[in-house]
């Protein structure tokens, strides 16, 4: 299991193991959450701490809700809405010590195109975590 934590240490998440592989999206939402993320089936993380919920404002069908710590502002995770329920949650891995996560795969993808949650993302990199460039 590895920890995580915002920058002010009041939100902890909990991983039962290292991530398939992390995802550097440039679409709006991680770009401007700064968030690298992992996926997880929804039994095999725990959040503990107070996190606040933040849905776009600016497209008509929301599937994700970013979640934030209310302290500090650092983007946590995100998760379905109810409108698009899932068991997938997305883990901000941004919060781990980049030792934690040695030798996982990162992906870089091109999500500007993606309007839906059926869209498909285009890979436009590799790397993994310790080739001083992933990360």
């Amino acid at each position: 299991m590895i920890d995580g934590r915002c920058l002010c240490g009041r939100v902890t998440v909990s991983l039962q193991r290292l991530p398939d592989y992390i995802n550097l999206c440039n679409c709006r939402l991680c770009r401007a959450s700064g968030a690298a993320w992992s996926y997880f089936e929804r039994g095999e993380v725990e959040i503990t701490g107070v996190t606040h919920e933040y849905r776009r404002e600016d497209i008509k069908d929301n599937w994700l809700s970013i979640h934030y710590c209310r302290t500090c502002g650092t983007t946590t995770h995100y998760d379905a809405t109810p409108e698009h329920p899932s068991d997938r949650i997305g883990m901000n891995t941004r919060l781990f010590a980049q030792d934690d996560l040695a030798g996982v795969p990162v992906k870089w993808q091109d999500g500007r195109g993606v309007e839906d949650e059926n869209d498909r993302f285009t890979v436009t990199g590799t790397g993994h975590i310790g080739d001083g460039k992933a990360f």
